[in-house]
């Protein structure tokens, strides 16, 4: 009986002792939460909407090709609990052309590159 105490007791502060020094040097599997989010980043304006298109696409191929820091910065990623070295861009990146008029009469386009993403996040809820 005492065999069997003694052996919970170890196996307790194991798992214990564990869980704290796993939580001293980063993150723990508990408390880190997946996010998704979307941005839509514009282009400056042009006077045709193939080179609304083309512009835009230019964006994708380097947003695709960012190290995830630099997507931090150019999607404006803020948050203190988050690893910028985990920032990634899902599948499924497209442009799209807004066409506008200017006060005088000038129709202009602008590319719109639309992305969604994903992190993990600490959760600070514990």
């Amino acid at each position: 009986m005492k065999l069997i105490k003694a052996a919970l007791v170890t196996a307790t502060l194991t798992l214990l002792s564990t869980s704290v020094f796993a939580s001293q040097f980063g993150y723990s599997a508990g408390n880190v939460v997946e996010r998704l989010g979307a941005r839509t980043i514009k282009t400056d304006a042009v006077k045709t909407k193939q080179e609304a298109y083309q512009l835009g696409l230019s964006q994708l191929h380097q947003l695709n090709k960012a190290k995830p820091v630099e997507l931090s910065k150019k999607l404006k990623i803020s948050g203190v609990n988050i690893d910028r070295r985990q920032i990634h861009l899902n599948e499924g990146g497209y442009v799209t052309v807004e066409e506008f008029m200017n006060t005088d009469g000038q129709i202009s386009y602008k590319g719109k590159i639309n992305v969604s993403f994903h992190y993990p996040e600490r959760d600070s809820n514990n």
